[in-house]
């Protein structure tokens, strides 16, 4: 105990569920890279073995979310989906990512409504990954799709993250703002794109800082587009992104027209690479 701040411990995942359950007011914490100072009452769940496990699979792997970001950079890049690496080591320095988790990342993407979207936001949503919960209630588990995650609910706690491991035939991730640092210019992007013979077959592009913006349609209006494009097809794309961008969001919106520019300039460099 000091100066009224009180850390808490646990050897594993059931004491941190109990502790959840049991102490009023308990705040997970993870790295502790992006807070100045402890919550009165804070868990470190930072060396709990369970949360640090990473299992490879066939087509995807499970993060523990007391995985480091530069455990992540440590794994087979022939493995890892490369905007996932990419992201990891745009953030701040080795010494950070060292301290840094995944689910710390993930968690402060959504801290309150108008937290800025961290660097593994939009390749996680562009990859299609999800969440798995703990209850501390009656310790079920419950999977939740990065799409539709908002927010950690009371007497939950992050336990897993499943991401797809597939296969890309473009793959690109884009950072705005200053270098290695998160701040209110900070912007992420990322586009996927996978062919069969000469056509593509799927596409997701995600852009992602103070808003989120993925559109489904948009991303659906290059499917089955024969490869290479022409600039005219680029042009007639962008126009397209950019009546669907400004359809979002409301031109009142802080910062708009830089965010729309940076998404359009970073849509129009993923293009030149199916040229």
């Amino acid at each position: 105990m000091q100066n009224n701040k009180t850390l808490f411990l646990a050897k594993n995942v059931s004491e941190i569920l109990y502790q959840i359950k049991n102490v009023s007011g308990l705040e997970i914490v993870g790295g502790c890279t992006s807070i100045s100072d402890l919550p009165e009452k804070a868990l470190s769940v930072r060396d709990v073995a369970e949360l640090k496990m990473i299992n490879h699979h066939e087509r995807y792997i499970d993060f523990g979310p007391a995985v480091t970001l530069n455990q992540i950079l440590e794994l087979d890049k022939e493995r890892v989906p490369q905007i996932l690496s990419e992201a990891a080591k745009s953030v701040a320095n080795h010494f950070v990512r060292n301290m840094a988790t995944l689910g710390g990342n993930i968690c402060g993407s959504v801290k309150n409504p108008k937290a800025i979207k961290r660097s593994l936001y939009a390749p996680l949503l562009a990859l299609g990954a999800s969440l798995k919960f703990r209850n501390t209630e009656n310790q079920m588990s419950v999977t939740v799709p990065f799409s539709k995650f908002t927010s950690v609910q009371p007497k939950q706690l992050l336990v897993n993250i499943h991401i797809p491991a597939e296969d890309w035939d473009v793959s690109v991730y884009r950072r705005s703002g200053p270098t290695a640092k998160l701040t209110e210019d900070s912007s992420a992007f990322c586009f996927l794109a996978r062919t069969d013979q000469g056509v593509l077959s799927t596409v997701k592009i995600v852009f992602s800082g103070s808003i989120v913006f993925q559109d489904s349609e948009l991303e659906s209006k290059l499917l089955g587009v024969k490869l290479p494009l022409n600039q005219k097809a680029i042009q007639d794309y962008l126009a397209a992104a950019q009546t669907a961008f400004e359809k979002s969001f409301e031109p009142t919106t802080p910062n708009i027209a830089r965010l729309k520019e940076e998404f359009l300039n970073f849509t129009r460099y993923s293009l030149n690479q199916l040229t």
